[in-house]
């Protein structure tokens, strides 16, 4: 049978950090940088469909929009040179991000176990070129936005998982292992994204015939970027770093995260089979290369309809 699917992400970033520690634009400054981020809100409409050929074979497509927002402070010391005195800007992009085809199949039932192995494919559709109006000798200048800032990764991505569930009446548990592997050695813009693994765990209840909840743990480790970004400006005034985003070295970390979550079924109705999620990522811990933003949440909400 057919699934079609809608979800919307909304991941809000708040504040720097270095390695375990939390740090302020004034720490980035003195570490001879001329700007440091501040915040960052990205929103993300995915659609998704899935056709099942078989009971064991499940082909999967999904496609995304996505609308990023990140504002910046100016060292106070370098402001008047390259930001007319402003202590801070905001830069902005959205577009179609990059398309994903893959498969599940399921290679083992048993009772009420089962498991699932994932390839796909992540295509570069999502655009490397998003320019906005940056700070710049001589005042602001409509520049290359750094990889935070870009719709897509550029490149071809493998996406491997694998999975196991076992569901019983009223409650279940499942695993899964994924990760995202670059397979080219950089984009159109002589770079390359971190390659990400994650590793997750969670347990569900049914309180109802149409009400489930759940929560888990999710640990996820993420290299770092390769290469230069191509058209992303490096030297500030004074001898200084223009901003962190622009350098390899402030890429990549590990976290982990706890998953809270609700599941909504209709199973009589006009609204049977439609099946509501939301599903709400908090951090507990997290050790960031460099000088990074850092997470604070990242809210789903979800539908599902099978045909």
């Amino acid at each position: 049978g057919w699934m079609l699917s809608y979800r919307y992400m909304n991941m809000q970033m708040d504040g720097m950090r270095s390695g375990t520690k939390r740090v302020n634009s004034q720490n980035v400054f003195a570490a001879n940088y001329a700007v440091a981020p501040e915040n960052m809100t990205m929103g993300m409409h995915m659609l998704g469909m899935m056709y099942a050929p078989t009971d064991q074979l499940t082909l999967i497509a999904m496609a995304s929009y996505i609308d990023t927002t990140m504002n910046h402070r100016v060292n106070p010391v370098v402001a008047g040179m390259i930001n007319g005195g402003d202590s801070g800007f905001t830069t902005e992009s959205s577009g179609f991000g990059d398309i994903k085809l893959g498969a599940l199949y399921r290679f083992y039932l048993e009772g009420t176990s089962k498991a699932h192995f994932g390839s796909g494919l992540s295509r570069p559709h999502g655009s490397i070129d998003e320019k906005d109006e940056t700070p710049a000798m001589g005042g602001r200048q409509r520049q290359l936005l750094p990889a935070p800032m870009q719709l897509g990764s550029g490149t071809i991505d493998l996406l491997p998982s694998l999975s196991y569930v076992q569901q019983f009446t009223d409650w279940s548990w499942g695993a899964q292992a994924s990760g995202v592997i670059r397979l080219e050695d950089e984009n159109d813009n002589n770079y390359r994204l971190g390659n990400k693994f994650e590793l997750l765990s969670w347990a569900g209840y049914n309180l109802s015939e149409w009400l489930g909840i759940n929560g888990g743990l999710s640990y996820t480790y993420t290299g770092e970027l390769k290469g230069n970004q191509k058209g992303v400006g490096t030297a500030g005034p004074m001898g200084r770093r223009s901003v962190t985003t622009a350098f390899s070295d402030n890429y990549g970390g590990e976290r982990i995260d706890v998953i809270f979550g609700i599941n909504l079924l209709k199973p009589t109705g006009f609204l049977k089979g439609h099946r509501l999620a939301f599903d709400l990522r908090l951090p507990l811990w997290r050790d960031l290369n460099g000088y990074q933003l850092e997470s604070d949440s990242v809210l789903t909400l979800g539908w599902q309809k099978a045909f």
